[in-house]
């Protein structure tokens, strides 16, 4: 049996394959375990309440519908259903943008999707950074802004919808070379469960006395069913320490 090759999986020739990488970061882990997100949270509400989500108040006034920052929004997630869905918001400079018509259980990634600003090495696509919420107020996501806008959240947490696996088969882990994390891979299935007994929570693997760069390669990949949750949380003794993780992730039809 032949296999497509990885060139041909990432430029979309591969019948049923997509190429995904995913990033996330987080500058400031502490004690507790925490989600490798700009954020801090991964937010996970069961299928029986789905969210609508927005930009949060608080941001530039020139992120808004005709400024010259960050003038849309879009985000992609999972629904109650566990389809993989998409909607893209305009922003609203200081205040809160409109919510999503759309309902997510999950949010898989979200980015800048349209700016007033043609980016160059000083000058980037959003005026600050740009928070995203649901309407109770909880934090979901931060598009960070640094030297330049970072453009799109950084989250390494990846959810596959009802439709599609996934495979990993690269990783690699960054975090401060003078302080000792531990960061650990966990997965969780059955995200659309509403009653017990849930899926549970397991260790994929653990990476204690994490510093400075690590990466890795599975052959072969690590899989993951559909309707599951896989990605990473980390920690880290004393002080605070910057963590990032990157990895790879093709998601197949399910057999």
């Amino acid at each position: 049996m032949s296999y497509p090759s990885s060139f041909d999986i990432a430029r979309g020739l591969a019948q049923g394959c997509v190429a995904h990488h995913v990033y996330g970061r987080n500058t400031g882990i502490g004690s507790t375990p925490t989600p490798v997100t700009r954020s801090g949270f991964f937010r996970t509400p069961q299928a029986n309440a789905p969210v609508s989500l927005r930009v949060k108040a608080g941001g530039n006034a020139n992120d808004t519908a005709s400024g010259s920052g960050g003038r849309a929004v879009t985000f992609i997630g999972i629904d109650s259903s566990g389809n993989l869905i998409t909607e893209t918001v305009a922003t609203a400079g200081a205040s809160a943008s409109a919510a999503t018509v759309k309902t997510f259980v999950r949010l898989r990634d979200a980015y800048v999707s349209a700016s007033g600003s043609y980016a160059t090495q000083t000058a980037g696509s959003h005026a600050s950074t740009i928070n995203l919420e649901d309407t109770a107020g909880n934090l979901w996501a931060t598009i960070a802004d640094g030297t330049l806008g970072r453009g799109n959240m950084e989250q390494a947490v990846f959810t596959t919808p009802r439709d599609r696996a996934a495979l990993v088969t690269n990783l690699f882990l960054s975090s401060d070379a003078d302080k000792k994390a531990n960061i650990v891979f966990y997965q969780r299935s059955g995200i659309l469960q509403t009653a017990a007994p849930y899926d549970v929570m397991q260790l994929i693997n653990e990476f204690p006395n994490s510093a400075g760069l690590r990466d890795l390669k599975f052959d072969p990949p690590i899989y993951f069913p559909p309707l599951t949750d896989f990605g990473f949380l980390a920690s880290v003794t004393a002080s605070t320490v910057d963590v990032s993780v990157a990895f790879d992730v093709i998601e197949v039809v399910p057999t």
